[in-house]
């Protein structure tokens, strides 16, 4: 068995993604990185949104199925680029503030945490809930207990 996130951290490095994002901040996030990620999950990708990134985004337009566009996400304006990267697909979203403020590394440090003190079993368990069609969020949620929003309320969870 390979480590997916290895194999897509080296992806990233042998086409120079994080370098060509560096003046942003970039962070690799979401759920690859903690191991709850199914085989067509993204490559998701964070960074600041400065001036300049919009002419940085579009070198990637090489790339097959690239598209650029625009979003609010959880009620902050966003520019998403994707595209695909061998067999994987990538997905950038920038905001306007640094990444380690954003609502995508919030989850995952707080879903990193939850598997650390909940284990295998509980890993299994999110994964199977993602394999039925729930998001990574609602997979944590539902099985914490959880009332309400699972973006919310996994915020919340950490204040517990």
């Amino acid at each position: 068995m390979t480590n997916r996130f290895s194999d897509c951290a080296s992806l990233l490095k042998d086409h120079h993604i994080l370098q060509t994002l560096s003046e942003f901040s970039p962070e690799f996030v979401g759920s690859i990185p903690i191991g709850v990620d199914l085989p067509d999950s993204d490559i998701d990708i964070i960074c600041e949104l400065k001036p300049s990134l919009l002419k940085v985004l579009e070198s990637f337009s090489s790339y097959p199925n690239f598209q650029l566009s625009e979003r609010v996400l959880a009620n902050v304006p966003s520019l998403i680029c994707r595209f695909r990267l061998g067999s994987e697909k990538v997905e950038i979203v920038a905001q306007r503030f640094p990444p380690k403020k954003q609502i995508a590394y919030l989850h995952m440090i707080i879903e990193e945490k939850i598997l650390k003190e909940k284990g295998e079993t509980f890993r299994l368990s999110v994964m199977e809930k993602k394999k039925a069609g729930k998001s990574t969020e609602a997979a944590f949620a539902e099985l914490l207990g959880l009332e309400g929003d699972p973006y919310t309320s996994l915020l919340g969870y950490e204040k517990k």
